[in-house]
């Protein structure tokens, strides 16, 4: 895209010299407005991976960015906001060129078939969004044959990799591996990291083999926040990486797919050939800059108050916190309460929002930014309180 920019707006320019290291807090978030908790007291979400804004909270946030610089549209994703956006996330990501995608389910869709080209057998995790979760896309759109590795697992390894690699080259009809896809996390394992010392060995058999290298990390950031490994570290793995921005940018629509620039350059095409070609994306892309400088700093933050929290309730008698294994940011909390519905009303009463009933005793719970807005000292309280 030969469009040009100024600097990048408001926000997404002040301190951006590296990831969530200079970039300035973000204001107070909107008080999330679907219940009403304690006087004072800030809603803290414990069902999202974002932050869950109202129309009117995400109006007003609109209004304010747009008050603070002067904001360009984007034409057809061309241009203005997007680019500019584009532009911070390849620079986050370490890559050459980055390109908004209306959806993550196109940005993996055309990173495989960018890599794989005339190679159409793909390695993915059996558990992977890719393999479960888009209708045979690959299958169907792309021509790809998608190789399922480790069922029920986060983690294949590079063995079992070379397995399928030694069977492919034993074939009686040449059919080449294109591409191997790594998610992390795993979504469908709640929240599970895939093994980085493992995801390093693959990367390396990758190069080896010239085989391209794509990485789902819709939730990276989260996965930052919990290894101390930045982005930049998880995608200098791979050719191409896929980064939500509506998961937990709170922007509402959008992905980023990011790599080399033989690949991106061009992509808005293809982007259009597939229908993933909107008129504007402009305030998706100024609301996800505005919570993406800094995130990895505040969700850490978030993350300390929570690993409180799960140690002080764990001491309580009437509560069993329950860890995903090398997960992130999803936990189960048992209740030993007679009747769940009315201790999550209570949950409620106290500015907890819970958008998920109960199940097998007890709640999922996911950590997020609203977590900074009280203490663990003051969760457990709220907690007991809602025993009743």
């Amino acid at each position: 895209m030969n469009v040009s920019r100024r600097g990048f707006v408001g926000g997404l320019a002040a301190g951006a010299t590296g990831f969530g290291l200079t970039a300035p807090q973000m204001a107070t978030p909107p008080s999330y407005s679907r219940g009403h908790g304690p006087a004072g007291a800030g809603i803290v979400e414990l069902n999202s991976d974002g932050i869950p804004l109202s129309p009117s909270e995400f109006a007003g946030l609109l209004n304010e960015l747009t008050q603070k610089a002067t904001v360009t549209p984007d034409a057809y994703l061309l241009g203005g906001e997007v680019e500019r956006l584009e532009r911070h996330c390849a620079e986050l990501l370490g890559k050459e060129r980055a390109i908004f995608m209306p959806s993550g389910t196109l940005a993996n869709q055309l990173a495989i078939r960018a890599l794989a080209k005339d190679r159409h057998r793909v390695v993915v995790p059996e558990m992977s969004h890719i393999y479960n979760d888009t209708g045979d896309a690959c299958q169907i759109l792309a021509g790809m044959n998608l190789i399922p590795l480790a069922p029920g697992k986060a983690t294949f390894t590079r063995a079992e990799v070379e397995q399928v690699l030694e069977r492919t080259a034993g074939g009686r009809v040449a059919a080449e591996v294109g591409a191997i896809v790594v998610e992390s996390p795993v979504r469908r394992l709640s929240g599970a990291m895939v093994d980085f010392e493992e995801m390093k060995r693959i990367s390396t058999l990758g190069r080896e083999r010239g085989i391209g290298l794509h990485l789902d990390g819709a939730r990276l950031f989260i996965a930052s926040a919990y290894t101390g490994i930045r982005p930049a570290e998880y995608a200098a793995l791979f050719d191409t990486v896929y980064v939500s921005l509506w998961k937990y940018f709170n922007c509402g629509i959008g992905a980023i797919l990011a790599g080399p620039k033989s690949l991106i350059d061009g992509m808005y095409h293809v982007r259009r050939m597939y229908g993933g070609n909107l008129w504007n994306a402009w305030p998706a892309a100024l609301v996800a800059g505005h919570y993406m400088d800094g995130f990895v700093d505040r969700l850490t933050a978030a993350v300390r108050v929570s690993e409180e929290f799960y140690t002080a309730l764990g001491r309580q008698s009437e509560f069993t916190v329950e860890r995903i294994p090398n997960g992130t940011n999803i936990a189960r909390i048992k209740v030993r309460h007679p009747d769940l519905a009315v201790f999550q009303r209570r949950l409620a009463g106290e500015g907890l929002g819970f958008s998920q009933a109960p199940r097998d005793g007890g709640f999922t719970v996911l950590v997020n930014e609203t977590w900074n807005r009280t203490t663990a000292a003051a969760l457990v309280e709220r907690f007991r309180r809602a025993l009743g």
